[in-house]
This record gives C-alpha cells, structure tokens and sequence, in this order.
C-alpha cells in the first residue's frame, strides 16, 4: 500500500514539474512574441513617416550617394552595408542606420523606429500623353524597428510612387 501511494507521488510531482516547466515556456513564447510585435509597431510608424515625407514633397528631390542622405540613389546604399555577405537592409545595427542618414523616432514604450528612402526609378509618360518630362517616381522606403533591451527587430519594405509635374 506504502509503495502505491509513493508511486502515485511521485507521477503526481513529474506531472507537476512537467506543467511547471511547459507553463514557463509558453511565458516566454507569449513574451518574446509581445517583443516583436512592439518592433513591428515601431517599424510600421517609422515606415508610415517615411511615406508621408515622400507625401509632403512638392518638387522632385535630387538623390545623393554619400552620407548622410535623406534620398539614396538607386543602389548606391548596397555598396556602404556593413557586411559584405548581407544586403544592406538586412541590418539591425542602429549605429549603421543613423550614419547613413536613417530618420529616427521614438515609437513609445521602449521602442525605435528608423527609416531610409531610395529612388528606385522615373516612369515617363505614355506617348499618347503629349508631355515631355511627365511621369511617376518610384522609390522603397526602408524601415526599422527595434524593441530597446530585448533584441527584438523588424525590418519592412514599401513602394511608393509620386508624380511630381
């Protein structure tokens, strides 16, 4: 009888601990995904901030290629990434972001948000259009958000086209 009730202890401690341990996990599953989903926040501001300066645009900006930029020439950021075996979107270094013009902002609650626009390309006019010079500009606007002190990153893309004449 003194064995049964052991054994029937001691399925009940495993059972216990195995809870225990599972619960523990899932607290950190739930924080970590609460983490990023606050870095996508942060990216998705810094990338709706980026859009509205293309919005506020009234004449067609001239890109740069050096540093510090507001507008990057078409792929003239790839040849200052920081490593050479990643594109550079791909950082997450706040440091790189700041020193190649990135605009930062404080998303709130801990949270950063960068953004860094590029001309992708000038669209002329069809030929039925009779305009010389009319046409759309396209360019990517790149975001990063970064949840401060817990390594969560998000880094989103958009296109955005605008008509200057």
């Amino acid at each position: 009888m003194l064995a049964a009730v052991l054994m029937i202890i001691l399925v009940v401690t495993i059972l216990g601990v195995t809870a225990m341990g599972s619960a523990s996990l899932e607290g950190k599953l739930a924080h970590n995904f609460q983490e990023r989903s606050l870095a996508f926040q942060a990216a998705e501001q810094a990338l709706s901030r980026g859009e509205q300066f293309l919005d506020g645009l009234t004449a067609e900006p001239l890109p740069c290629s050096s540093t510090p930029c507001t507008i990057w020439a078409r792929n003239s950021l790839q040849g200052n990434a920081p490593d050479t075996t990643q594109m550079w979107w791909e950082s997450a270094d706040p440091a790189w972001w700041t020193s190649m013009g990135a605009i930062s902002m404080d998303a709130g609650g801990g949270s950063t948000g960068y953004y860094l626009i590029e001309e992708r390309a000038f669209v002329e006019n069809s030929a039925q259009a009779n305009t010389a010079g009319s046409g759309l500009n396209y360019y990517t606007v790149t975001a990063l958000g970064i949840r401060d002190g817990s390594g969560a990153v998000v880094i989103l893309q958009s296109h955005y086209m605008k008509r200057f004449n």
